[in-house]
């Protein structure tokens, strides 16, 4: 797979931005946070819109898989961006 940097805009209310287990990137109206009390893949959202950016990553598409993305993107844990 080749990495690929792509802008955009989203409305000014969306304050961050961040990537999940399998690639997708959303912008959160409020900050979300990870699920401690549960296994999870995605980010926790108590309140407010949320806005799906980007579609998953096809893993199938060249055989890569979940730890793959990882490798390449880094820890989706950790990838919360606030917006300015």
């Amino acid at each position: 797979m080749k990495k690929l940097n792509v802008e955009t805009l989203v409305p000014n209310r969306f304050k961050f931005a961040a990537r999940d287990l399998d690639g997708k990137i959303f912008a959160f109206e409020n900050k979300p946070e990870i699920a401690t009390d549960i296994a999870c893949d995605t980010w926790d959202v108590k309140d407010g819109e949320i806005l799906e950016i980007t579609k998953p990553v096809l893993l199938s598409a060249e055989g890569i898989t979940f730890t793959g993305i990882g490798d390449e993107l880094g820890d989706w844990r950790e990838s919360l961006t606030e917006l300015n």
